[in-house]
């Protein structure tokens, strides 16, 4: 298939959709009343959420946090922020205040643009103290009546006038967000606008082609680059409907892909493991599908009887497989429209050069395991202020992804193992070495050890044992966690080890 790269980016090709099939449905959101909104809506919106940002005097090259949940402003103000030229830095809304201030305090952003509910939980943080000098507040869910502070303004207290969006000349950040390697503490990642564009074109080419008509299915979240590239700027490049979702795992898979006619739907390894359970006890014929309907897996390793038994239970071909990283957006990926390589995680995408070394940095053979290092113009340069890591992770070139991975004869790729001391857990990046660190908050806690144990069904469960004081106790230690800590990170199990007495020579 040939290549739909070209010197313009999503954002430009999103404006054309909807100037050229402006009744095309953008989005529909399965958990609003009011769920359709079709290119040309979604292009006043942007509009609208541009005059916003006018209106608090948002310049070119500001740094806006971006902290809402999944949903149509998300995407709205998303596309505002980058037509106004500013720099959209794009939180997880779930943040605790501990994990909010240190992602805060690497990226420095002067606008904030949220909900009145997140302002509530975040206000100490969310001030001019913190290089805050203005905070956009939409309607939470729970909406509170609140005094806002003086540099927070509501959007309902602003005239709803239209701004045009200005589309980007050359390749400025369009996303900043953040990432863990076992360090200890969050990493930014900055993002270029064609290299995002690229990066889902070249995912394109091994798909059945999509565009105006496909329907897309958006379960994860946006605010990770997963989301973000493949479920928000990928079909809105195509002219393809988003159809979104909050609820998905209070809902019949089956009937949402049949009824809405599903072209692509990107789903985590532990949502697909529900589904199979849920689907193994679903009564009745399967539904009609789309003849070429693809889900993919992605944000950890799917073992490949779990891909193989949801197409099975679905009617369907099986789960096909892609990788990618914060670093590096999606650069492997299996290919829809060959042959299925089983368990593989697919091949490099247009751009992307992979290899696969071993302890002194040699290449290996196909079939031997090794450290996969990959490089393109969808991998950053480096972390953002961190050249402590930067040293580790970019040498020569070559960004070492920490994942032990082997190549067949024909160059798909298969993985085995991570290495670094990072998990995921629940598709969320957990980086083991800060929740020991947290741990050691804890007065009587002397040394911490967390690591992931697979359970039976291969779902990453953390653990942590701590050595401490005969007074610390389970409840002590998760209570600090959960102070700190997103819900996530807590581990399923903590073991105390009374501190062992030391002995002194006579």
């Amino acid at each position: 298939m040939k290549s739909l790269s070209s010197n313009e980016g999503f954002l430009h090709r999103f404006v054309g959709f909807s100037e050229s099939f402006p009744d095309q449905i953008a989005i529909k959101h399965l958990d609003a009343e009011e769920d359709t909104v079709t290119y040309r809506e979604l292009h006043i919106m942007a509009q609208e959420c541009n005059g916003a940002l006018t209106a608090l005097n948002v310049l070119p090259g500001d740094k806006v946090a971006l902290i809402l949940p999944n949903g149509v402003a998300f995407i709205a103000y998303y596309l505002a922020i980058i037509g106004r030229g500013a720099v959209p830095v794009i939180l997880n809304y779930k943040l605790t205040s501990f994990e909010m201030t240190n992602v805060i305090s690497l990226a420095k952003p002067t606008q904030v643009v949220t909900t009145d509910t997140l302002l509530e939980q975040h206000n100490e943080l969310f001030q001019p103290t913190h290089g805050v000098r203005q905070v956009l507040v939409l309607p939470g869910e729970n909406a509170s009546a609140a005094t806002l502070p003086t540099h927070a303004t509501a959007v309902s207290a602003l005239p709803r006038e239209r701004e045009p969006l200005v589309l980007p000349e050359g390749n400025p950040i369009v996303s900043v967000q953040f990432t863990y390697r076992g360090m200890g503490r969050p990493l930014a990642v900055s993002h270029r606008y064609l290299d995002l564009t690229q990066s889902s074109d070249g995912l394109h080419e091994h798909f059945h082609l999509q565009g105006v008509g496909s329907v897309h299915l958006v379960t994860l979240p946006l605010y990770a680059i997963f989301g973000l590239s493949v479920m928000m700027v990928f079909p809105l490049s195509v002219g393809a409907t988003l159809l979104m979702t909050n609820t998905l795992l209070n809902r019949d898979l089956a009937q949402v892909l049949s009824e809405h006619q599903v072209t692509f739907a990107c789903l985590v390894p532990d949502v697909i493991r529900y589904f199979n359970t849920r689907l193994a006890k679903r009564k009745g014929a399967p539904l009609p599908l789309h003849p070429q309907l693809m889900i993919y897996s992605g944000g950890s390793h799917l073992p490949a009887d779990d891909a193989e038994k949801l197409g099975k239970l679905l009617g369907c071909n099986p789960v096909l497989q892609g990788y990618g990283l914060t670093e590096s957006m999606p650069v492997i990926v299996q290919s829809s429209i060959g042959e299925v390589h089983r368990g593989a995680m697919g091949r490099a995408i247009s751009g992307v050069q992979l290899r696969v070394v071993d302890a002194q940095g040699e290449d290996v053979a196909p079939g031997r395991i090794g450290e996969l290092l990959i490089r393109g113009s969808m991998v950053i340069d480096g972390y953002s202020d961190a050249d402590d890591a930067n040293a580790r992770f970019f040498r020569d070139g070559w960004f070492h992804t920490g994942d032990l991975v082997w190549r067949d004869d024909e160059g798909h790729v298969f993985f085995y193992c991570q290495r670094l001391r990072i998990s995921k857990i629940k598709a969320q990046m957990v980086d083991l070495t800060e929740i020991e660190s947290i741990a050691l908050r804890h007065p009587d806690v002397k040394r911490a050890k967390a690591y992931i144990v697979p359970d039976n069904k291969e779902v990453n469960v953390l653990h942590l044992s701590v050595e401490g004081s005969d007074e610390l106790t389970q409840n002590t230690v998760s209570t600090l966690l959960a102070r700190y800590l997103s819900g996530f990170k807590l581990p399923k199990t903590i073991e105390i080890i009374p501190l062992k007495e030391e002995t002194h020579a006579s």
